[in-house]
């Protein structure tokens, strides 16, 4: 599975797993179902009483049936941080390259380009009335499978024109290599409650470079800067040494973020 490296704003680097392309298949295929499903329930119990006029059925149509399916895609993305039904049941979801969540510039970027959209939209039609047709249109996806194998971080073309890549949301790392320290909360005294005002993600990060901490002059550096920063950034003054400093705001984060559990 191939790692996306993330350097946060206090230069901590951070790994993030690709989704593996079966698991993006098979989103792939649950959308498709949901998107199948959506449009039978409509044109058996809903299209029916739209109107008789043929009018009044291409405007119905297109309000209940074409609508809803061209805008599947990006409206789930956008209101399910980066998640369509498919990828909810597969844990993978759409991320900026970055690290960060997509912007709704980016999302709306990624789904105009991405060329298989074509058959997602119009799946439903070939299922129902021309079946063999949709072998055709599964050639629409080969520049993006192309795309996807040639890229260093699996990247659609839709992808890396929006500047984004689809992680696997459900990867856990060993306990070992988690953020949690297992503290004792009782007679327990935080010293940095400005730690709280980190994301997850720089959290996550201040954890790794403790984990890989080598015995090095240039090593010793770097965490230095690194705590240098951060207490500029949350306005921190302790005259902790550099690692002590970080370790304290790992107790400190499980500390806060545990106290009522």
């Amino acid at each position: 599975m191939a790692i996306i490296t993330v350097t946060t704003p206090f230069n901590i680097d951070l790994e993030f797993k690709v989704a593996l392309f079966g698991k993006r298949v098979f989103a792939w295929l649950t959308d498709m179902v949901v998107i199948t499903l959506y449009y039978y329930l409509m044109l058996k119990f809903i299209y029916p009483f739209a109107g008789n006029s043929e009018g009044v059925t291409s405007v119905s149509s297109f309000l209940i049936i074409t609508i809803p399916v061209m805008l599947y895609q990006v409206v789930f993305e956008m209101l399910m941080n980066g998640q369509t039904i498919g990828k909810m049941v597969t844990g993978i979801k759409v991320m900026d390259k970055e690290g960060k969540e997509p912007t709704m510039g980016q999302y709306i970027t990624r789904w105009l380009l991405c060329l298989g959209n074509l058959f997602i939209y119009i799946v439903p039609y070939i299922l129902f009335e021309h079946p063999w047709f949709m072998f055709g249109f599964i050639m629409l996806y080969i520049p993006d499978g192309i795309s996807m194998m040639v890229s260093a971080k699996s990247q659609k073309i839709s992808d890396l024109a929006a500047g984004t890549v689809v992680i696997d949301k459900n990867y856990r790392p060993d306990i070992s290599e988690t953020i949690y320290l297992g503290i004792e909360n009782d007679g327990y005294v935080p010293l940095f409650p400005e730690v709280m005002r980190l994301p997850d993600r720089d959290i996550n990060g201040i954890r790794n470079l403790l984990k890989n901490e080598k015995p090095s002059k240039s090593n010793d550096t770097y965490m230095i800067s690194i705590a240098q920063k951060i207490k500029s950034v949350l306005s921190i003054t302790s005259d902790l040494y550099a690692p002590d400093f970080l370790q304290q705001l790992l107790r400190d984060y499980n500390y806060y973020t545990t106290k009522d559990k």
